[in-house]
């Protein structure tokens, strides 16, 4: 009750019904991104802009509630003034924009970016990621519209403006370590590109990264950052050296567009092939990790299939945190861009959470339920969500069978 009472009066406490995630985001943290941004409230409005943060938060994380209840949900007034209206509450969102939140993302992840321990062994001392892209889907407005673009084919364009996020995570937790949102006019390895990768990292990508300029930045621009892909099946090579059946490195020539593109790039650069036999068809994968003894071929074969954790991960935001939902709730650009910033915020925040929880209990994170976990958290005080959470039976990802 003194919590509560303590929230009422202040701006820099955790809104009661999120006290769960009050151990993991520091309220300076808040105070300083809107300070970057210059969004800090400069007179105590009834919805000051902390709350407006925690209220993009708390619409991610009660998808299925109009803002209205998830603004009473989460008590989100000043001192003893009633609940805002709902015009408030946009106006709010309005006046806050996405840049904050954008910022407290990264604040977030910068702050917990050790990635887990789980693999390291096996891949002496890589931490193994996966990079990805997923859309939303918008409301048909022509701010909308044509600001974000959206989808085309043969057949015409879609019927939703939409947005696209590039994710990047760490595969035994699922818990995002750094994301870019664009439009639908800037491509998936646009945004890649100007993700912060840790070193000592192994990441997964599939086809659709294969550039000689995007994986040559990748690996150069840290400290062992290696990569891993299928690849192609009119891959262009020539064999430099066998290291057993099936397993050679390879000098790949790099087209004059891509060197127009980005002078700076050599005529060939060098990879490794790896041909294996899995579920009776031979399997092609194009790697950084050159070293055939330290990495072998079988095991590396077996580490691509970690790409379907990301895959994974998108579907407990979109089936689970966003119920499914199709269409986003914002209708302008800024407040699209604000309220993906929002769910990825509430994502972490969740995966976070349950990494500590299942430290407490031993488990592997990926190992926990999602969604009746996430439900547990979000329910029951942080002690009685574990104990709840004790009780459930683990669901592992199927990729883990």
């Amino acid at each position: 009750m003194e919590f509560q009472t303590e929230l009422s009066h202040t701006l820099n406490r955790v809104p009661s019904d999120l006290s769960n995630f009050s151990q993991l985001i520091d309220p300076s943290w808040i105070e300083q991104t809107l300070q970057a941004a210059g969004k800090a409230s400069i007179r105590r409005r009834k919805l000051p802009a902390e709350h407006v943060v925690w209220l993009v938060i708390g619409l991610a994380l009660f998808r299925n509630l109009p803002i209205w209840h998830v603004l009473r949900q989460l008590n989100l007034t000043l001192g003893d003034a009633a609940p805002c209206v709902h015009s408030a509450a946009i106006q709010g969102r309005q006046r806050l924009g996405d840049e904050p939140l954008k910022q407290l993302f990264g604040q977030l992840t910068q702050a917990w970016g050790a990635p887990h321990e789980a693999t390291q062994a096996q891949l002496h001392g890589l931490a193994l990621l996966a990079v990805d892209g997923v859309v939303w889907s918008a409301p048909d407005t022509p701010t909308n519209r044509a600001e974000l673009g959206n989808c085309a084919n043969q057949y015409g364009e879609g019927v939703w403006p939409q947005v696209r996020a590039v994710c990047l995570m760490d595969t035994s937790s699922h818990e995002l370590l750094d994301a870019q949102i664009g439009g639908m006019t800037q491509g998936e390895l646009t945004l890649a590109n100007a993700l912060r990768v840790p070193d000592r990292s192994l990441t997964v990508f599939d086809r659709a990264y294969f550039s000689a300029a995007f994986l040559l930045r990748w690996q150069s621009q840290g400290n062992e950052r290696h990569w891993l892909m299928r690849a192609k099946d009119n891959l262009r090579h020539e064999v430099l050296s066998t290291h057993a059946p099936g397993d050679y490195s390879v000098r790949l020539p790099i087209s004059p567009r891509a060197r127009k593109l980005h002078p700076e790039l050599p005529s060939y650069w060098d990879a490794r092939l790896i041909e294996v036999e899995l579920g009776g068809a031979t399997r092609r994968f194009i790697t950084s990790l050159d070293d055939p003894h330290r990495y072998p071929a079988q095991a590396l074969a077996a580490l691509y299939r970690q790409r379907w954790e990301i895959e994974l991960g998108f579907r407990e935001i979109k089936q689970s945190l966003q119920a499914g939902e199709f269409v986003l709730r914002s209708k302008q650009p800024d407040l699209v861009r604000q309220e993906v910033w929002g769910v990825l915020i509430a994502y972490t925040l969740l995966r976070r959470q349950m990494r500590l929880m299942a430290r407490h209990i031993k488990v592997p994170p990926v190992r926990m339920g999602f969604h009746a976990t996430s439900i547990a958290i979000i329910l029951f005080p942080a002690g009685e969500a574990t104990k709840t959470c004790c009780k459930l039976d683990w669901e592992p990802s199927s990729t883990n069978l």
